[in-house]
């Protein structure tokens, strides 16, 4: 990563200072919570699915650290636009390049659109992938590939591959076809979802061992069971145009999903 977008991320990155990571409900998330626990042996202890919080072991008291999660406060690593406003306030510990270059509705369109992966990836300065089926397949998530080949948002994209040290990765992507990260994303089931069963286990339809294999990391669910700690209220609205951009305290995550709508969870 480039060092002076490196120096401007919250200081607690640079900490050496344990956490129990929050996982949230895709393979950016966990991709994100494997990366954590590899360089720094943080593990999951919690479960957030957006409308409550679970958790795995109630007598961990670590700090939280959520992983592709826009809470407004706390640790978090993260890729969402959380602004809507330029002096909209924002969470000040999140590790998140759109919130540390001053991205927000304004600017919407100089966003960075990769995964919050390898965006930690990066940060930690973790070798890439060995193949190209691994490098592909790490810019496949979050559908991170697109800007690429998009002729507006080529020039942005890059940018940020380059500030990412991935000069790499624009010369595969400019060996590849679109259609083709459309296809991994298919074969490898990257839209499935991960979710809580009857009995409070962790599954999913993603084919971890083959991503594993891939990606060259060991990508894990959780073995034991998670219980109900919060719920919360998940709100989805078009913006209106008047939005004044400072949010409810009870709003705990915010993030925009396209210039024109946002979502967010609430205390109930």
């Amino acid at each position: 990563m480039n060092e002076q977008l490196k120096a401007k991320f919250p200081k607690w990155c640079f900490e050496d200072k344990q956490c129990s990571t929050v996982l949230t409900n895709d393979i950016d998330s966990l991709l994100g919570c494997t990366i954590e626990e590899k360089v720094r042996g943080n593990k999951i202890n919690y479960f957030y699915n957006f409308e409550a919080m679970y958790v795995q072991d109630k007598d961990v008291r670590l700090e939280k650290l959520g992983i592709d999660l826009a809470w407004t406060e706390g640790k978090v690593f993260d890729n969402h636009v959380t602004r809507m406003h330029h002096n909209s306030k924002f969470n000040q510990q999140s590790a998140n390049i759109n919130s540390i270059l001053n991205v927000s509705r304004s600017n919407y369109f100089t966003k960075y659109t990769m995964s919050t992966a390898i965006m930690m990836w990066s940060f930690y300065d973790l070798p890439l992938p060995s193949t190209k089926l691994g490098k592909m397949l790490l810019l496949s998530i979050d559908v991170g590939f697109k800007g690429h080949y998009d002729s507006r948002f080529k020039e942005v994209h890059n940018k940020y591959l380059r500030l990412l040290g991935y000069e790499e990765l624009i010369d595969l992507l400019n060996n590849t076809k679109k259609q083709d990260y459309y296809d991994l994303i298919k074969k490898y089931k990257l839209y499935e979802h991960i979710e809580l069963d009857e009995n409070g286990y962790l599954q999913t339809k993603l084919p971890l061992d083959v991503l594993s294999e891939a990606l060259e990391l060991q990508l894990e669910l959780p073995s034991q069971p998670f219980t109900l700690q919060t719920q919360y209220k998940n709100v989805g609205r078009a913006v209106q145009g008047d939005e004044i951009g400072d949010l409810n305290k009870n709003v705990i995550s915010f993030a925009l999903t396209g210039k024109k709508y946002y979502k967010f969870t609430m205390k109930k």
